[in-house]
């Protein structure tokens, strides 16, 4: 909703509504040419249901954990799609949140994964239970406004440093309680400023600072912010040092605007999965995780689970004195190494993540099914 209300001139009407109620919804569907739902296994539900064609987008695939086979899931799908009321909502609400996420691409009339490690081999396994419909793509990513921010001037003051941490809200992370992870950064990036005068101006990022707040320590300025999206892409294609959590569209777009960036230490579980499938290259062998400070560090392979850990774990770092020192000479080092890279190895390491996430342009693909899913006669 928050996207749709930025770009308001986009859409002839936005209504808003709660995907889980089908009231919120029914109106919408009795009129859509087709559905598109960006990781909304509910939309997915009530559009199948409606009988109505749906796009669904995923940038995730390789993420969702299931138990359950991927045969079982197809025959689940079968239900959903042509039994009564009562068992198809049976059905689909006895999976996993995951699970649903999986159901919904063998649901799809199309559906479209993002690349990354991992995700060609799950497509194999889900065109194997007989959905033959599912696309690997290139990054889901405003391809638009990364080339406009290579294209645009330099801001008037480039950071030094550009620190990104991402929106951080999820399920179970938040600003004001689940939070420890921001507060342990806010430290380090203090005392790294005071330590290192030569970088003149730090800036971090991310959706917890919607109030700008400006710092000095010493030399150096520190400014907290939430930038507009087209701004932030502008000073990320100028800074000379990046630094951000392992967040999937945060590396594609650093791989498109040709910018290397330190990973910082996971906030949540999908960062624990993403920088997994990233050991043994360049970006993930150089990241900074938490796991390097040691076994206990080691979280629950559960995505709720995972990231409750994770917020503990990094609320102890904050405790104790002993622990949080550890982990700062930790990713002072991470940063000191970082920083030591040559251009060459730069670009030879972008060049890398680049063909880890490569594939067919979303544009391309979508103009391809564009006309066969609008009927004679009318527009989407």
């Amino acid at each position: 909703m928050d996207f749709a209300r930025r770009h308001v001139h986009r859409f002839t009407n936005i209504s808003e509504g709660d995907t889980q109620r089908y009231e919120d919804v029914a109106a919408g569907l009795a009129e859509a040419d087709f559905v598109v739902s960006v990781m909304d296994a509910e939309l997915v539900f009530w559009a199948v249901r409606a009988n109505v064609p749906v796009l669904f987008f995923d940038s995730l695939l390789s993420f969702w954990l299931t138990e359950r086979s991927i045969e079982e899931l197809a025959a689940r799908a079968q239900l959903v799609r042509w039994s009564d009321d009562e068992t198809a909502r049976f059905v689909f609400d006895t999976l996993t949140p995951h699970e649903r996420i999986l159901l919904a691409h063998l649901l799809a009339t199309r559906s479209y994964a993002q690349n990354f490690p991992g995700v060609a081999a799950r497509i194999d396994s889900l065109t194997r239970a007989g959905a033959s419909h599912i696309q690997l793509c290139g990054p889901i990513v405003d391809r638009g406004a990364l080339d406009a921010a290579l294209s645009a001037p330099a801001p008037d003051r480039i950071p030094d440093l550009l620190i990104n941490l991402g929106g951080f809200q999820n399920f179970f992370l938040n600003y004001e309680s689940h939070n420890a992870y921001l507060d342990l950064l806010r430290r380090w990036v203090a005392e790294l400023a005071a330590a290192q005068p030569e970088l003149r101006r730090v800036l971090v990022c991310g959706g917890a600072f919607r109030e700008s707040v400006t710092e000095t320590h010493g030399d150096v300025e520190i400014e907290y912010t939430m930038l507009p999206h087209k701004d932030f892409l502008r000073h990320l294609a100028h800074t000379p040092l990046y630094a951000v959590p392992p967040s999937l569209t945060s590396l594609h777009e650093a791989v498109i605007l040709r910018k290397l960036p330190l990973l910082l230490p996971e906030q949540h579980y999908g960062h624990v999965t993403n920088l997994r499938a990233l050991r043994g290259t360049a970006i993930g062998d150089n990241a900074a995780s938490l796991i390097d400070l040691g076994t206990r560090f080691k979280v629950p392979e559960d995505d709720l689970e995972g990231t409750r850990a994770l917020d503990r774990l990094t609320r102890e770092l904050l405790s104790d004195e002993a622990e949080y020192r550890s982990f700062a000479d930790y990713l002072d080092k991470r940063l000191a190494d970082y920083r030591q890279l040559t251009n060459q190895e730069r670009d030879a390491a972008v060049d890398e993540l680049g063909g880890l996430l490569g594939g067919p342009a979303l544009a391309d693909l979508l103009a391809y099914v564009s006309d066969r899913l609008t009927p004679a006669g009318k527009t989407s």
